[in-house]
């Protein structure tokens, strides 16, 4: 976790519990609320007539204790002054208002002006704000969305709310309202920092690289936290609003496009969600803030009961409305984005004041699969209750130590505690690499085993290695992005959530011994989630231990592999009885037994499977990154006719990285 950065460069300054001036509180003096019971379905958040000109307004004001005093809608509809027309009516801790006339299609901005029971005023906006402006909208926000209207000026610099009644619904194609998911036990996802990931840095870019991952053969892409954080350069786990998608990586309908063309592709969608806490702006906490005011709020933990783990503010998820506001998050997502599930970052937290998140969790996966059977639920769990959450069909990742495990054979170093059982469990998604975690090729360069800290080519060697030794156990596996090229920057460089150097600007797809580990890696998986998926069922018979230098996997009559992982000397295998093909070697028919090289990985298959061929996938990694991934110094900004473009030097190109001939 790290503090979000504004593009200006600096550190964001929140004034946490800034009180409103009581200027425009004078021209509300002594007006009192009116209680009025709540249209029926309304609780809180935004609600829209059907005849898209109205608008229910709903938001709940209220200490441990005691109810707001009273709220006011402030905003593009009252001038930004309060007035005694736009008070809302009071409905125990809930505060509600109806707004009429609206003009069809047009945005609104407002925020409420809240004065709690004990006199201290507030300006907040909108729980479930679907969309927001910010004072640093200036900055990525608006060079990802040219059309996004400028923060108003009567707003007090935190977050407002924007309206929009008579929308047009996004167009899915069949693709999506007909994508058949695969099989939870059999995916193969690839991790993606929206914003690392090319030069673009946005859900635009990504779709224009669609072709690399979907030649990479995974099934299923899980995007880091893309819903509102604070700040505007962020790995996204400091969370602020869950309805509204981060405007630095584009609009809502370019997350829609990016999602329906991953369908089109057969690849499924997840999105990691950030459950167990929220950050200095969301609406709750500025209510309530830190300090004194946070043991009168109801929405946070005091005390975060899962162990002392603090980031931000702890959500009480035994308090009902946030507990309604999460099911309703979860809800949203699958109906409004049609994303496919979710990953639940640090999901051992979703606690009330005592640790019960595995009834939490439950609660919550049953609401997902009311709303979209089939959806995945994969969680970030360390403690107990995995064995019971996996038992009622959810997933949990399975973390450090057996990342670390790879990391030992990347580096050559064999011994206890490399094996790769934690990898081969069935309701887990394994991993070698993840955004948590360090590596696999920098450890190798930095602290390798005799020639691999000095000899990339027989590094690189290995990628192909560990890769295979994961996605062709049991279970759902995962990805980190350019892991299958070997990347080999820390995840420290320029601090831990920065970004990184990119691979096309290193020139790594012009290596051949990069090229080579991603085509080998594209065949193994593609082998597993398209080629040859039924084989990948029951059990397999595995020599994975700690210590050893050949390793195999062997799924029935179907898939054997080998590979060596040592650093020296040569190892030979004999092949189980049958016949078998040399799925990496042109599906030859395959000799009895091979005697393989150090990093050296053979795959077998027992019918004769034509694996991906170079030309296949490799017109396409430079082909999908070419423009795209300029060095991200000496780029100017620039508008020519209302469009964003980008020169380097002397060349031109459009924000998505296309080059202007």
């Amino acid at each position: 976790m790290a503090l979000a950065k504004t593009s200006a460069g600096g550190d964001i300054l929140i004034e946490l519990g800034k009180e409103t001036t009581g200027d425009i509180w004078e021209a509300v003096e002594g007006v009192t609320p009116t209680s009025k019971a709540r249209p029926s379905g309304v609780s809180n958040g935004i609600y829209y007539g059907e005849d898209g000109t109205s608008v229910t307004l709903c938001t709940y004001a209220a200490s441990k204790t005691e109810s707001a005093k009273r709220v006011f809608l402030l905003g593009d509809m009252t001038d930004w002054k309060l007035s005694k027309d736009y008070q809302l009516y009071k409905d125990g801790n809930y505060f509600w208002i109806t707004l009429t006339g609206l003009t069809k299609g047009k945005e609104y901005c407002f925020q409420y002006a809240v004065e709690r029971a004990d006199g201290v005023k507030k300006q907040i906006c909108d729980l479930y704000s679907e969309k927001v402006l910010h004072p640093d909208d200036q900055y990525e926000p608006k060079s990802a969305d040219q059309s996004l209207i400028s923060y108003p000026q009567g707003a007090d610099g935190s977050y407002v709310t924007v309206i929009k009644t008579g929308k047009t619904p996004y167009e899915w194609s069949d693709a999506t309202t007909s994508f058949q998911r695969p099989n939870k036990a059999n995916l193969i996802i690839y991790e993606v920092w929206v914003y690392d990931y090319t030069t673009g840095r946005t859900f635009k870019a990504l779709k224009n690289k669609l072709d690399y991952i979907q030649n990479l053969g995974v099934n299923a892409i899980e995007l880091m936290p893309v819903s509102e954080f604070d700040g505007n350069i962020s790995w996204g786990y400091n969370p602020t609003l869950y309805f509204a998608v981060d405007k630095t990586y584009g609009r809502a309908d370019d997350l829609k496009a990016l999602i329906d063309e991953c369908h089109k592709r057969g690849i499924a969608v997840i999105l990691d969600m950030v459950f167990n806490h929220a950050y200095g702006l969301n609406p709750m906490n500025r209510l309530y803030p830190y300090g004194d005011d946070l043991k009168n709020n109801p929405w946070f933990n005091v005390n975060p009961p899962e162990g002392g783990q603090t980031y931000g503010q702890d959500w009480n998820h035994n308090f009902e409305p946030a507990h309604e506001m999460f099911k309703r998050v979860f809800e949203y997502w699958l109906k409004e984005y049609k994303i496919d599930g979710y990953r639940l970052d640090l999901s051992h937290g979703l606690c009330g004041t005592t640790v019960n998140a595995v009834e939490n969790l439950t609660d919550y996966y049953n609401t997902v699969q009311a709303t979209s059977p089939g959806a995945y639920m994969i969680l970030e769990h360390w403690g107990d209750g995995q064995s019971t959450l996996i038992s009622r069909g959810m997933q949990c990742w399975t973390g450090e130590s057996v990342s670390n495990s790879y990391c030992q054979t990347a580096m050559g170093w064999l011994k206890d505690g490399d094996g790769f059982a934690g990898a081969n469990k069935p309701g887990y998604v394994s991993y070698a690499e993840s955004h948590d975690e360090e590596r696999m090729q920098y450890k190798a360069k930095t602290y390798g085993n005799g020639d691999l800290k000095t000899n990339e080519s027989a590094r690189l060697g290995r990628v192909a290695e560990n890769v295979a030794f994961n996605v062709l156990l049991n279970g759902a596996h995962m990805l980190w992005q350019f892991e299958e090229i070997g990347y080999d920057y820390s995840i420290d460089y320029n601090g831990r959530t920065g970004t990184k150097p990119n691979p096309q600007s290193k020139g790594y797809f012009t290596q051949a011994e990069r090229v080579d580990a991603f085509t080998k890696c594209a065949q193994v998986i593609t082998l597993r989630t398209q080629l040859a998926p039924s084989a990948f069922t029951g059990t397999p018979t595995v020599n994975i231990g700690s210590g050893k230098a050949l390793r195999t996997i062997q799924w029935g009559s179907d898939v054997f592999a080998a590979a060596n992982f040592d650093v020296n000397g040569d190892q030979t295998v004999t092949l189980p009885s049958g016949t078998w093909y040399d799925y990496l070697g042109d599906a030859q028919r395959a000799n009895n037994s091979y005697t393989l090289a150090p990093g050296e990985l053979k795959v077998f298959t027992s019918t004769a499977l034509q694996a991906p061929t170079f030309e296949d996938i490799q017109k396409r990694p430079t082909q999908g990154f070419e423009d795209i991934m300029l060095p991200a110094t000496n780029v100017q900004k620039f508008f020519y006719n209302g469009t964003l473009y980008l020169r380097r030097g002397n060349q031109t190109y459009t924000v998505d990285g296309r080059r202007v001939e």
